[in-house]
């Protein structure tokens, strides 16, 4: 099969061609873009990936793409040849191919750079731009195992992917966020709460998991939520954007309800009763962080095990557990081990394990405890905080005591 390429030609006239119909607008770091009517909400771990959900299954699996960029040195299309991997899980890069070297092309009045890869089974289209002082990245991945449908699917690239370049925005080149300045709010502190979730395991048995949320909100209109990087000091936005973490925004009150506008473009709304606030399914109530300084005397530990199906041939499952503990010293220590075992019907059994030990100090500060493990490797940090009599630390339970 003759795998086709883009070409410069091919761009500029997909450009000029009218743009598909548009969606909300959202923002993934530098880059300002439309969501695509008949594909899934943006998501994505490291980039944004946006999935074909076109009707009759048409273009299956497609994806458009949304990088990370950089400041601009040296030619784009070096650029592009060093990110080719962007898109890529690292276990799965050693398969990919160059089917067409990048090569030097326009956007509009922009520069623009163009590569083609495959593995075999699917094909990856590469268009950077440079935008103002800074380099972006995007792409198109399909599956190309059968000739009609790579022609279709690619009908489908040149008719909504490649139009849909022309409409992008970049805050380098002076657009504005798609987060304005907060307005001061009433909210100040953090809010936690958990839900039931129904999960199914390896052994298809379901099983119910507790799952939580915490959103930490300052004076100023700012939110963020999970764990924010700097606690619950006064936020530095301009380092969370540059970051690109989009677990935050600003939060607006209305009434009885909190609306939450993220970063990336998409709003959430909050309902209050007085006591509490929720939303997807979380009732959520206010914590304390713990103090500055505050030492623990006690342990967090978790343990987890499914079973293989059943009649698979194959019997026993996999476990995991953890264990750290806090001396009052400022010392912590820690245990994790994981395994794999069981036996085949036809006989002979088997048994895969791991295990690590750690350890080093820890510290208590803007509602995080903070690690310094003794081997060098780099700190980390978990929210903890008391909720009623008791302390969590992360998602976890403290057993011990806090002072």
């Amino acid at each position: 099969m003759r795998v086709p390429v883009i070409s410069a030609i091919t761009l500029a006239a997909a450009w000029m061609a009218a743009a598909p119909a548009l969606a909300e607008l959202r923002q993934f770091g530098n880059v300002i873009f439309p969501t695509v009517p008949g594909w899934s909400d943006p998501g994505g771990d490291g980039h944004v990936s946006m999935v074909s959900d076109l009707p009759d299954d048409r273009c299956e699996f497609c994806r458009i793409m949304v990088g990370p960029g950089e400041t601009a040195r040296g030619s784009l299309t070096s650029w592009l040849t060093r990110n080719r991997y962007a898109f890529i899980d690292e276990d799965d890069r050693e398969g990919f191919d160059i089917l067409q070297p990048a090569e030097a092309s326009t956007l509009g009045a922009r520069e623009a750079a163009m590569m083609a890869m495959s593995d075999g089974s699917e094909m990856l289209f590469l268009i950077a731009i440079r935008a103002g002082p800074e380099f972006a990245l995007t792409g198109f991945r399909t599956y190309s195992r059968d000739p009609e449908l790579v022609e279709d699917n690619l009908k489908v690239m040149t008719g909504t992917f490649l139009p849909w370049l022309s409409l992008l925005r970049f805050r380098s080149e002076g657009a504005p966020s798609l987060l304005p300045a907060p307005s001061p709010g009433g909210m100040d502190g953090l809010w936690w709460g958990t839900r039931m979730d129904t999960v199914m395991g390896m052994d298809m048995m379901v099983r119910m998991e507790t799952s939580h949320r915490r959103i930490m909100f300052w004076s100023d209109g700012t939110f963020f939520e999970g764990t924010p990087p700097q606690g619950t000091a006064i936020p530095d936005r301009a380092a969370l954007e540059k970051a690109l973490l989009t677990e935050w925004g600003n939060y607006t009150e209305k009434g009885d309800s909190i609306v939450l506008s993220f970063i990336d473009g998409h709003n959430e709304v909050l309902e209050g009763d007085g006591e509490s606030w929720s939303g997807w399914g979380y009732d959520m109530y206010p914590v304390t962080p713990l103090a500055d300084g505050t030492r623990l005397d006690g342990s967090i530990s978790s343990m987890f095990y499914t079973g293989f199906v059943p009649n698979s041939g194959v019997t026993g499952g996999v476990s995991s557990s953890s264990q750290t503990i806090f001396y009052p010293d400022g010392r912590y220590s820690g245990s994790s081990s994981g395994g794999v075992f069981g036996s085949f019907d036809s006989g002979g059994g088997y048994a895969i394990s791991n295990g690590d030990e750690d350890g080093g100090t820890y510290e208590i500060r803007d509602g995080l405890v903070i690690f310094r493990p003794g081997n060098g490797d780099p700190r980390r940090a978990m929210a903890v905080f008391r909720s009623g009599e008791h302390v969590l630390i992360g998602d976890q339970f403290l057993e011990g005591t806090a002072r």
